[in-house]
């Protein structure tokens, strides 16, 4: 039987299968006593097993049995589930994830049916193996494709409506106008929606990665996760898991400190790692806070004068927070050594680079001794966004709303240059001005002459900046179109505004 055609279905599956059995063992591990964890994990071996036979992937299959035969043991209390034995079956099951994920792949099956004999010759060490690029394969809910079709069809009939009564104009143009106004907005939801997907489908990963990384570097680290519910767009999904994997290994290899370390200084012996999700308006934060020993100013103080990044001047005039931003700076890192767990070769610039991609900013908090938190804040979606459109010169462009905290008209004489750079008191705060012109090296329009200028505030980091532009004129929803890689400096994609011209949409924090 050709079942090459089941292929995908099968990979979709399978993976949800062994993102089950890593989970519900780490709660066995926690939770030794609750049976239904057993259960739970014999049912998803058992399952693969028998989607693997139908395949005709043997190896998944025995590999299966033995992992089956492991949990009937469990079940029946014929043994317990020993840290050691926990370390063979996750990798056993990192095997299972390699097949699933490669139809060619081949493992020395023999070797692993013995580590589940003899579980404690196993070598605990961290692997990347169950953190797997998503499937683009979306699961949609039959009642959202239901109502996409709906309105598709609803839509077609106000088409022909509206042909209609151009050739025969009257009042009812108004009426179908209106209503087809309402159906695309209508569509434009549904479509979205069916876009979006839960974030527990990267947060699932954690835990097992945190165990894995935690036992090899003889670390207690717990890991809490809220908000895993919250969904956001696909494309973002897949842009913010690498940073967040990154954020999390930083946390546990150079933040969090040893067992006998942490007794020194009376800290529980096992670390807490929390990360948090929630909704802000159009945008989600993601907090990754820890209890560890915290970001060493002084030290990124050194590495970056060290490395040319800023002088010894700049480093005794810096607030802490500029000094902490220096994180997201290529080539600087706080950590003392580099290691095989976090020194991969994806340093803090790539986190803060990958997030402002999508629109979002990080913001770093620390507190030496007590730990730290990053906070990333990004668009729900990057598909359709509210925009205002600015003039800067000849030209428009558009600053998506997330990024905006307010609009300002001032007086002229209310700027005021300190150490070369224009600033204005806002609130008793000193706001840094950009030339929004200058920085994007075009011709703006002479007006020195003029008793007011123009300030749009954003934000970078949780600090405020002033961009100055010549005008601004509405705010509109805007469907953005994708830029090649290569054009991406200053801007993030592009748009098409209601009267047919072409406008880049601004990264503000790239001006910045």
């Amino acid at each position: 039987m050709d079942t090459s055609q089941y292929r995908d279905m099968f990979v979709q599956e399978a993976r949800e299968h062994v993102q089950s059995l890593n989970e519900f063992l780490l709660n066995l591990e926690r939770d030794p006593a609750q049976k239904e964890h057993v259960n739970t994990l014999f049912r998803s071996a058992h399952s693969l097993k028998g989607m693997a036979a139908t395949m005709g992937y043997d190896q998944i299959k025995h590999l299966c049995i033995a992992i089956e035969e492991i949990f009937e043991k469990l079940r029946k209390e014929e043994h317990g589930l020993s840290s050691d034995l926990a370390s063979a079956l996750f990798k056993c099951f990192d095997a299972l994830q390699e097949m699933v994920d490669d139809e060619e792949k081949k493992i020395d099956l023999e070797s692993y049916l013995k580590l589940l004999q003899k579980p404690e010759s196993v070598v605990s060490e961290s692997s990347d193996t169950y953190i797997q690029p998503t499937s683009q394969t979306v699961r949609v809910k039959m009642e959202d494709l239901d109502s996409l079709v709906n309105l598709v069809g609803e839509l077609m009939i106000d088409k022909m409506r509206l042909e209609q009564s151009l050739q025969n104009p009257s009042d009812e143009t108004g009426q179908v106008l209106t209503s087809l106004n309402r159906l695309i907005s209508d569509l434009q939801y549904q479509t979205m929606k069916i876009r979006l997907v839960p974030i527990e489908q990267i947060f699932n990963r954690f835990p097992r990665m945190i165990r894995d990384l935690s036992t090899s570097l003889g670390k207690q680290v717990e890991l809490e996760i809220e908000g895993a519910g919250i969904e956001l767009d696909r494309t973002v999904l897949d842009v913010i898991s690498d940073p967040l994997l990154h954020i999390l290994r930083n946390a546990v290899d150079h933040g969090i400190e040893t067992v006998e370390d942490r007794k020194q200084v009376n800290k529980p012996e096992a670390a807490k790692i929390k990360i948090t999700a929630t909704r802000v308006g159009d945008r989600i934060a993601i907090e990754i806070s820890d209890d560890g020993k915290g970001i060493d100013i002084e030290r990124i103080k050194a590495k970056a004068v060290e490395k040319n990044i800023i002088s010894e001047a700049d480093a005794q005039r810096m607030s802490e927070d500029e000094i902490i931003n220096l994180l997201g700076t290529p080539g600087l890192s706080s950590a003392s050594t580099v290691t095989e767990i976090s020194g991969r070769g994806v340093g803090m610039d790539v986190v803060f680079r990958q997030v402002q991609s999508v629109g979002g900013n990080v913001q770093i908090k620390t507190r030496k001794g007590f730990g730290t938190t990053f906070t990333l804040v990004i668009p729900l979606s990057l598909a359709i966004v509210s925009g205002l459109v600015i003039k800067a010169g000849n030209e428009k462009y558009v600053i998506p709303i997330s990024s905006i905290i307010t609009t300002l008209n001032i007086e002229r004489k209310e700027i005021k240059t300190i150490q070369g750079k224009q600033v204005i008191n806002i609130n008793e705060q000193i706001v840094s001005l950009i030339k929004v012109t200058d920085a994007l090296n075009i011709k703006g329009v002479s007006d020195s002459q003029s008793e007011f200028v123009t300030v749009i505030l954003v934000d970078k980091g949780g600090k405020q900046y002033g961009l100055i532009v010549d005008s601004y004129e509405t705010m509109q929803e805007i469907v953005t179109k994708r830029l090649h890689s290569s054009h991406k400096s200053n801007f993030s994609d592009a748009s098409i505004l209601s009267d047919g011209s072409v406008v880049l949409i601004l990264e503000p924090t790239a001006l910045i």
